[in-house]
């Protein structure tokens, strides 16, 4: 997360964002770093649960069979895979943005000039087509607290429910 930090500092540091290539640049890596600690977090929680898993391979989806196949329960993969399947949630938005401008396209954005949004961009889903309430950078600053948060909280969890000091 601390990369993802980096991008968004940059991001907040250069003015007025219109649309550069700097802008685009930063806001697809800012999304890359922030999915790719929940993508680490994943690896710890692997090795937590002894799952013996490849790390090339490794998915939620995958460390959630294989912890499953040992008959353990994992709340720490049930929350992150209910965050990832409720659509209105933050997690599921970052993750759609970061699935969408890693595969297929930059995200399409609508810029504000005047009024109470002026000099605000504001990111369209590329699912729903809707444009985010947010300027895009409030929304990465609110999207990194709460991954911050979400992980803390998750390794706390693992480490009480695997006897593994964090």
């Amino acid at each position: 997360m601390r990369y993802a930090r980096v991008h968004l500092d940059e991001l907040k540091g250069h003015g007025p964002l219109g649309g550069d290539d700097f802008d685009k640049a930063h806001q697809e890596s800012f999304l890359f770093q922030l999915l790719g600690a929940r993508d680490a977090f994943l690896h710890e929680l692997a090795r937590m649960y002894v799952t013996g898993l490849d790390g090339r391979h490794l998915s939620l989806g995958r460390l959630r069979d294989s912890i499953a196949t040992q008959g353990h329960a994992c709340p720490e993969v049930s929350a992150l895979y209910e965050l990832e399947q409720d659509e209105t949630s933050w997690y599921r938005q970052a993750k759609d943005f970061r699935d969408f401008s890693t595969h297929v396209q930059a995200v399409s954005r609508a810029y504000h000039l005047g009024g109470p949004d002026h000099q605000k961009v504001k990111l369209r889903h590329p699912v729903t087509g809707e444009l985010s309430e947010a300027h895009f950078v409030d929304a990465f600053e609110d999207w990194i607290a709460k991954m911050e948060a979400l992980i803390s909280k998750l390794r706390q969890s693992a480490a009480i429910s695997t006897g593994v000091a964090s």
